[in-house]
């Protein structure tokens, strides 16, 4: 199916693309890993629940990467190849520009089948899973470890102190705990107890709070002294805040399935529901469909001429993504509130597409062409002068 030159260029770019990839991901991860360890120590959860967290939104980093690491592998492959003379030599033996893109749109072709399965399917159930591990970590559903220390605040109007934490909390010493009571909260009970921890109810409402060797407060408005008692174990339930809104996925439009949107988008009770349901819709397609004309981009950008080896490609063609990028999120915005797909986020489509055809056309269909000698030239014209500058400076220094 391949010849060896489609192998070749196959290989080149692959290097430079998963490198990118893996990069960009461990950027992004330690960027977010540092955010959800300082969230995770303040809410007094344990260190494990970090990693589950940055394990749910890999697959959102993924999707943020991928587009970068098809660009910045085909633009690197090709630079490589236009400054070591290897595209002159494919060239001159008859394999044009057009023949080398077949290898290009074929990983272009897997990288969006595997964009879409992110942005269609493991994106929304990956964001659901991230945002009821924080929901859970913030009522305290996961049993999370104790700051000591510390009065905290822990289901409904129960405030509780430890003085000794082991084990990540699962055990907890030198406890003190008051709680509401009554069927109007106008009394209260303070506890303390030698030892104690958290354990499961198998109720996402319900947490088991066991106490062992302690004292029992009783204060009541209808008597005059509170009533104490000893006991050597005591179980309190604590009712956690309601997870109604974490029964069931789909919340918002982020946590919606491809087909799921489809349908939302026509049957959604509300204008703006439809809407919202639509421009997401369209946005993921859309970020699936970019994948074909980023190898356009790329490759006219990656072209160099060897005798100058400037690198203007580089930033230039990041630029492109960026701000294509930032217009796919404002035409989402747009849709959202009520403006045409077509007009918007299609248009935008079309209009990068355009744009990255100019670039390759020139680069494939014109002797010797170019697509940065413009650009080149500007930078020439402007550097020139600030490096003569910086010269007579450095002979003035001297």
């Amino acid at each position: 199916m391949f010849t060896r030159i489609d192998r070749y260029i196959i290989k080149q770019v692959s290097a430079p693309l998963f490198a990118t990839l893996g990069l960009a991901a461990l950027l992004l991860i330690l960027e977010k890993m540092l955010r959800l360890f300082d969230f995770v120590m303040n809410q007094g959860g344990p260190a494990n629940v970090v990693f589950k967290m940055l394990v749910s939104m890999a697959p959102l980093y993924m999707g943020l990467a991928l587009p970068v690491g098809l660009l910045l592998g085909v633009l690197l492959a090709f630079r490589k190849l236009s400054l070591s003379s290897e595209y002159d030599a494919i060239t001159s033996s008859g394999v044009g520009l057009p023949r080398l893109m077949r290898p290009l749109l074929v990983m272009a072709f897997l990288l969006a089948i595997v964009n879409t399965a992110l942005v269609g399917w493991i994106q929304p159930h990956s964001i659901y899973t991230y945002r009821t591990l924080e929901f859970d970590l913030r009522s305290g559903a996961l049993g999370a470890s104790i700051r000591v220390g510390e009065f905290i605040e822990i289901g409904e109007g129960v405030t509780l102190l430890v003085e000794e934490s082991y084990e990540q909390g699962a055990e907890l010493r030198g406890i003190f705990m008051e709680r509401p009571d009554g069927p109007n909260g106008e009394g209260r009970i303070a506890v303390t107890a030698e030892r104690g921890g958290f354990y499961s109810t198998g109720n996402n409402h319900t947490v088991l709070l066991r106490l062992f060797n302690g004292v029992i407060a009783n204060f009541s408005e209808n008597q005059s002294k509170p009533r104490v008692a000893r006991f050597e174990r005591f179980d309190f339930p604590i009712n956690l805040p309601t997870r109604d809104n974490f029964i069931e996925r789909g919340g918002d439009e982020r946590e919606k399935t491809l087909p799921e949107l489809f349908t939302e988008r026509n049957t959604a009770p509300t204008s703006q529901e439809r809407a919202t349901y639509n421009a997401n819709f369209h946005w993921r397609l859309m970020h699936s469909l970019s994948f074909f004309i980023l190898p356009f981009l790329a490759v006219p950008m990656g072209l160099t001429n060897k005798r100058t080896g400037r690198a203007t490609g580089i930033p230039i063609g990041m630029t492109l993504l960026i701000v294509y990028n930032e217009l796919m999120e404002g035409m989402r915005t747009v849709v959202e509130n009520g403006a045409s797909p077509f007009a918007s986020i299609w248009l935008l489509f079309v209009g990068f597409g355009a744009l990255s055809y100019f670039f390759y056309r020139i680069a494939a269909f014109k002797a010797g062409g170019e697509p940065l000698a413009l650009v080149d030239s500007l930078w020439a014209a402007l550097s020139g002068p600030i490096k003569r500058a910086g010269k007579r400076l450095m002979g003035v220094t001297e």
